[in-house]
């Protein structure tokens, strides 16, 4: 099996300027080959697919992840002969054939919510000769006429585990996917299901994935509004490691669910910091400053100040990393822990 049998003859690959530009095997067969054989993820889709800024893209929304990212997935999963499995996030499909050789014919079940990705997947796997179905839908539902699973594989970063994925696996299966908090970084999760409906497991190693459709965050950012309705305040500390370094950011976004978080420079070079929380209609910016750092916090929860107390409990713990930390599923909540299950970090 080669990688290249599966992914599309358009491929798009970022310029020095920013923007993505399609690339296509027809025009330049060797270049097209050279990316896809290189070892890196290879963006197969831009902006959904909308085409919006004439042949040019910004955000990738589809990709072939990096062979060495797959095989570290698939170790987590641990599919044998006779494993059901299901996986959220065909893309290429090329994954799913990896699952389809390990698992026995009949026994992969992929889902791809766009419906041009899944049939070129689909017709991928059938000229490849690997027995794999195919679902278009949103596969944070899950698919239930094929359920039970032993397996459950998301290849797509959640913020949150679908519990509809615990529901249809059996006892004893594991669930495995990229989580990410509210800072942008994540981490593999590998779960293990319970008899009582519940799964637990920790995290193994950071992680970069395009985000489930359904649980994109960006609106939150863009509906910071103009300061002038926001109470302006000061502060003596600026943390900058939520935003930049990868171990405080991961930490965080366990302590503080629910946030979106990102930065810009101001028009003089400065540093501004932005939060926003989901179901509280909060926000928060903190500009840098040589005589003090200009907080404003707008709505009913003052951001900041949860910042900086949750910073100061990550400092204060020893400063852990992400492999210490955990998260249980139930029916009515999923909760993050450090080190054990009963010392609890956060809950939603």
């Amino acid at each position: 099996m080669k990688r290249e049998d599966f992914v599309p003859d358009v491929i798009w690959v970022r310029r020095a300027d920013g923007w993505m530009v399609p690339l296509s095997r027809a025009e330049n067969p060797e270049e097209w080959l050279r990316i896809v054989n290189d070892g890196d993820a290879v963006v197969t889709q831009a902006d959904d697919g909308t085409n919006e800024y004439d042949g040019r893209g910004i955000i990738p929304t589809s990709s072939s992840s990096a062979p060495s990212v797959m095989a570290e997935m698939l170790e987590l999963l641990d599919v044998t002969v006779g494993t059901d499995v299901l996986e959220i996030g065909t893309g290429t499909g090329y994954n799913a054939a990896l699952l389809a050789e390990r698992a026995a014919p009949g026994h992969v079940t992929t889902m791809e919510i766009d419906p041009t990705i899944a049939a070129h997947a689909r017709q991928a796997l059938e000229r490849t000769g690997y027995p794999v179905t195919v679902i278009t839908g949103d596969g944070t539902r899950g698919y239930l006429e094929r359920a039970p699973y032993d397996r459950v594989m998301a290849t797509a970063s959640a913020l949150w585990v679908p519990y509809a994925w615990v529901e249809q696996t059996r006892p004893g299966g594991r669930i495995v996917l990229p989580l990410v908090g509210g800072f942008g970084r994540g981490a593999f999760l590998r779960l293990t299901v319970d008899r009582n409906g519940s799964a637990q497991g920790r995290f193994h190693g950071g992680a970069s994935f395009m985000r489930l459709r359904n649980q994109r965050d960006d609106e939150a950012l863009w509906e910071i509004s103009d300061t002038a309705d926001a109470e302006a305040t000061t502060t003596g500390l600026f943390p900058r490691e939520p935003f930049t370094d990868f171990e405080a950011a991961f930490a965080l976004g366990a302590r503080l669910p629910g946030w979106v978080t990102g930065e810009r420079n101001d028009s003089d070079g400065r540093t501004i910091l932005l939060m926003s929380h989901f179901d509280s209609g909060s926000w928060a910016t903190v500009t840098s400053g040589t005589d003090g750092h200009k907080v404003y916090h707008y709505g009913p929860r003052r951001l900041w100040e949860e910042l900086e107390a949750a910073y100061e409990w990550w400092t204060g713990t020893g400063r852990p990393d992400h492999s210490r930390f955990g998260l249980t599923i139930t029916p009515e909540a999923q909760t993050f822990w450090l080190d054990t299950p009963e010392q609890l970090v956060s809950s939603q």
